[in-house]
């Protein structure tokens, strides 16, 4: 029998893509504008965005409850899919079966996007090995 703790936690097999629209709108500071709780304890592998267009400058923060998962805030580029960098520590990158994973959008006076999305990659943690 195959269960989470008999999976390598490097297979892609376990993984899973949570696409989320955002919705820009101006002057939003560090707001929650996309949240999802997975249901099991997880580990953040890889958060991606793309935006058809965007105008003047917008950043975002992908969090689990509200600890950042990612090294930097990150800035969308118009037509381009980005990969971004995560926090060094796994630690941060986890969360427990109640855990959200939310959005924090920050927006200028002009700051917007057209066809936004943001994509967190999960996995089931723990996994063989794991604690």
């Amino acid at each position: 029998m195959i269960n989470d703790k008999a999976i390598e936690p490097t297979a892609a097999t376990p993984q899973n893509a949570i696409p989320l629209e955002i919705v820009t709108a101006l002057s939003l500071t560090s707001a929650v504008v996309a949240s999802v709780q997975p249901g099991y304890a997880f580990e953040v592998v890889k958060v991606e965005d793309f935006a058809r267009t965007v105008t003047a400058t917008i950043t975002y923060d992908c969090k689990v409850g509200t600890t950042s998962v990612l090294a930097a805030t990150a800035t969308p580029v118009a037509a381009t899919r980005t990969t971004r960098t995560l926090a060094t520590s796994r630690a941060t990158r986890r969360g427990t079966s109640t855990s959200a994973i939310n959005i924090e959008l920050t927006t200028n006076g002009t700051g917007a996007a057209t066809n936004m999305k943001v994509i967190v990659w999960i996995r089931p943690y723990p996994l063989n090995g794991e604690v």
